[in-house]
């Protein structure tokens, strides 16, 4: 199995997000996720990829548990937000080790994986 969750609940104080959501994706499925704004779709994505903390429930990615420090499993995922999110006010270095503290929390291996990022794609003239 790809995708298991199991119970998973995200409450916004008294809002609940998310109320005991049960999903299972298996290797090979195509699966959609619809519906419309403020129904849950991104707090549920943004739970699956340890970005965002929920209140109950449990996420298996590859079989194995998510959560915040599982790089091998994000190394893995692949996410395009609808709306792709590039801060204008920041250098090109200071956008690329954001998106890398969401991943990481060690702050040295943010700014070695942000200049390896930007020196593989001929972008550190720009940082």
């Amino acid at each position: 199995m790809i995708v298991e969750i199991k119970n998973l609940v995200k409450r916004y104080h008294d809002y609940v997000a998310l109320d005991h959501i049960n999903l299972e994706i298996n290797e090979g499925e195509i699966f959609g996720l619809l519906g419309p704004a403020g129904s849950g779709k991104t707090t549920l994505i943004e739970c699956m990829l340890s970005l965002l903390k929920y209140d109950r429930g449990t996420i298996h990615i590859f079989g194995e548990p998510m959560k915040q420090s599982a790089i091998k499993i994000k190394s893995n995922i692949g996410v395009i937000q609808q709306d792709v999110a590039v801060f204008r006010e920041l250098t090109v270095y200071e956008n690329v080790a954001y998106f890398a503290s969401l991943y990481l929390s060690d702050r040295e291996q943010i700014e070695r994986y942000s200049k390896e990022a930007l020196a593989r794609m001929n972008l550190t003239t720009y940082s």
